[in-house]
């Protein structure tokens, strides 16, 4: 065991703090942002639920977002490795560290902090210029979609991400605050809690002019069908009654990452269609 520790060790000793290149992403939005940033070459790792961009099904898995695999992140060698806050990951991420594998976490949880971890992991992998500009450009595609929403009156809106039971996104989350910026209320806020369940008769109540649902649809367009055969019999409500239920099952609107201006955008049209 002392042997195979020292080994380990070995194996994790990588390249200088400042131009990593083997570097190993824990977390979906972070392999986004490294092959954003025009690091994908440098990824010698990634979790078992980074899927995209698609070149990233191609690189080796080394365990899931909650159970990184400690050993095999070491077999690979990392000069840095990329994780997001979790409970269940904790323990792992003190491992690497203990090996002196240089760990950097991240916690893109809002629209700020998504920018924020595009600037910290850039720094980390040492392309702060490529950093700066990724983050100009998102920065840019956010100012211009909210501009376009300029005098728009907020719609009621409900965004759900399960069915049995109707789970919504709620105060503080990253949708919540998709939903404000593309100048819509959110109605499960109210509950002040970030995943409520809410009832059929809450939904009834609340009247929402458009109802989202995260759960069904597809990554590449929004398709109300099989979320409109359900609601139909519940035509009281203004989303069913006016034909403005989405099924938009995007993984950008679950995962706060690099793509937040187009997945804003998206938001914007369900919300505001006549401004597009």
């Amino acid at each position: 065991m002392v042997l195979l520790r020292v080994v380990l060790i070995l194996l994790a000793v990588g390249a200088p703090a400042s131009a990593a290149q083997r570097i190993i992403s824990l977390a979906p939005s972070v392999t986004e942002t490294l092959f954003a940033l025009g690091l994908g070459e440098r990824v010698v790792g990634v979790s078992t639920y980074c899927d995209y961009p698609p070149e990233a099904l191609k690189i080796d898995r080394v365990g899931t977002f909650l159970q990184p695999n400690v050993e095999r992140i070491l077999a690979r060698r990392p000069d840095l490795v990329i994780a997001v806050p979790s409970p269940g990951n904790r323990a792992d991420v003190e491992r690497l560290r203990e090996f002196g594998v240089r760990v950097l976490v991240v916690n893109p949880e809002r629209i700020a902090e998504i920018l924020a971890s595009i600037r910290a992991i850039a720094d980390a992998a040492g392309v702060p210029a490529a950093g700066a500009a990724l983050v100009a450009r998102i920065a840019g595609e956010l100012a211009a979609v909210e501009a376009r929403l300029a005098g728009a009156v907020p719609p009621r809106a409900l965004l759900l991400v399960g069915r049995t039971p109707f789970i919504a996104a709620g105060a503080g989350t990253y949708q919540d605050e998709l939903i404000t910026r593309a100048r819509g209320v959110n109605i499960a806020a109210a509950s002040g809690q970030a995943w409520p369940n809410v009832s059929l008769e809450f939904i009834v109540a609340q009247a929402p002019a458009v109802i989202i649902e995260a759960s069904m649809g597809s990554e590449e367009a929004a398709d109300g069908g099989a979320a409109v055969a359900f609601w139909r019999d519940f035509p009281t409500i203004p989303a069913v009654r006016d034909g403005r239920i989405h099924g938009y099952r995007a993984y950008a609107l679950l995962r706060p990452g690099p793509r937040v201006a187009a997945t804003l955008a998206a938001v914007a049209r369900f919300l505001h269609p006549d401004l597009w």
